[in-house]
């Protein structure tokens, strides 16, 4: 790895929140909007800003506390520090992992070809019930099992290729899921998701990375077509005045909030009702309505109640809450990913590496919108408890009699990860 490769990692370990919600600025709506002489990129900066001065308030006074530990370290007073590794059953993880893609493939194919979450029961106001409202908590763990299966792989128990064997099949399910329900976002951001969870984790060399965003790039005309095609062999009206390219104007999606100011009440969640939805699976609850803040933008614009539009993750906290509750929001997240620390092998604590995967997936995906993502996180909390609960009783190692966790056994691949 070079030493500007090092250095990139090693600031994205130290501030990983902010740089999560810089990313996607840095490298894909600020450059649309300078490109494009976007008149209103000024406003783009301001949402960048204010989301920004959120975690870097919490993500800064945790660095000076590290360069506080750095310095305790140097000078031999800092405890001696158990090896991640060495309190799991690297095999046992593994076999937890693989089981949880099955779920979640199974789930989620069996759910879209249900007809839950397809552009056509959204057309025909569906809400799934039966079989379909049980197995929707569980399509929710394809993050889980991606989260996993890498956990798995740098604990020494799952080769680089059985894991990306793994996860290729968990990439081909969402897009399958895509094409049959003529919706591509959740593939796309389990795509941006994979990404950045590979570049945090070195899961694949850096040029297999460019590659990949390269790919992306260049087939995305051809998949936007598809798209269309499929939308009106089911019936769906598609404009033939937005383009493939036209659909990547996120910047544009982002300053239409401007005009419109701070502060609106579309009949968005309250907190109580945050709490309901996210902790109370649908199957128990089943009178309550579908759930899109989306829906009520896109309405609110004008538009049909079945479609959704979004100003994208910081710019529609600003439009529905203000700057302010904007800043406590990121600086939220920002402390319960901070909590995770130490950060050094974290990819070796399927718990902690869990829950970062699901509040980058979920609060901090740049297509995850509040309260809805926040709904989202939550509900997939509560479906991943019997994870949770499995991995403690079953593939954590006991201590011995003296405390101390016994040691791993140390493969050639976690040994390499240990060197780099």
């Amino acid at each position: 790895m070079s030493t500007s490769g090092t250095a990139t990692l090693r600031l994205a370990l130290r501030f990983p929140t902010t740089f999560v919600v810089s990313a996607p600025y840095v490298l894909l709506f600020l450059p649309l909007a300078l490109w494009n002489a976007n008149p209103q990129t000024d406003f783009i900066i301001h949402m960048w800003g204010i989301a920004v001065a959120g975690t870097l308030a919490v993500e800064g006074a945790v660095a000076l506390v590290a360069m506080a530990e750095h310095r305790s370290r140097r000078s031999g007073r800092a405890a001696l520090r158990v090896e991640p590794s060495s309190l799991w059953h690297g095999g046992r993880v593994a076999a937890v992992a693989r089981g949880v893609s099955l779920v979640a493939i199974t789930s989620t194919l069996a759910s879209v070809l249900l007809g839950a979450g397809t552009l056509r029961s959204q057309v025909d106001s569906y809400v799934p019930s039966g079989i379909v409202g049980i197995l929707t908590p569980f399509v929710s763990w394809v993050s889980v099992a991606l989260a996993l299966l890498i956990a798995a792989h740098r604990l020494g128990s799952l080769s680089r290729a059985a894991a990306l064997r793994w996860i290729g099949g968990l990439l081909a399910t969402q897009i399958a899921a895509a094409y049959v329900s003529t919706i591509t976002i959740r593939a796309v951001a389990f795509v941006v998701l994979l990404i950045m969870l590979a570049f945090l984790t070195e899961l694949v060399p850096r040029s297999w990375i460019a590659a990949a965003i390269g790919a992306m790039a260049l087939i995305w005309p051809t998949v936007y077509a598809i798209r269309n095609q499929l939308r009106v062999a089911n019936g769906i009206d598609v404009s033939d005045d937005v383009s493939a390219s036209d659909r990547l104007r996120f910047d544009e999606q982002i300053v239409r909030a401007a005009p419109y100011g701070p502060g609106h009440d579309l009949g968005q969640v309250g907190l109580s009702e945050v709490v309901r939805y996210g902790l109370v699976p649908r199957f128990l609850d089943p009178g309550r309505d579908a759930l899109s803040s989306g829906n009520l933008i896109n309405e609110f614009l004008g538009g049909v109640p079945f479609s959704s539009y979004t100003f994208l993750p910081v710019a529609t906290a600003w439009f529905f809450w203000g700057a302010f509750a904007v800043v406590l929001l990121y600086a939220g997240w920002a402390t319960l990913v901070t909590a995770l620390r130490p950060w050094r092998a974290i990819d070796e604590r399927p718990y902690a590496f869990i829950l970062l995967t699901l509040v980058l997936s979920g609060p901090l995906s740049c297509f995850g919108t509040p309260p809805d993502s926040t709904i989202g996180l939550l509900q997939t909390l509560v479906s991943t408890l019997p994870v949770f609960l499995l991995l403690q009783l079953w593939a954590r190692r006991a201590p011995t009699r003296s405390g101390c966790h016994p040691a791993p056994v140390r493969t050639a691949r976690t040994l390499e990860a240990r060197r780099s």
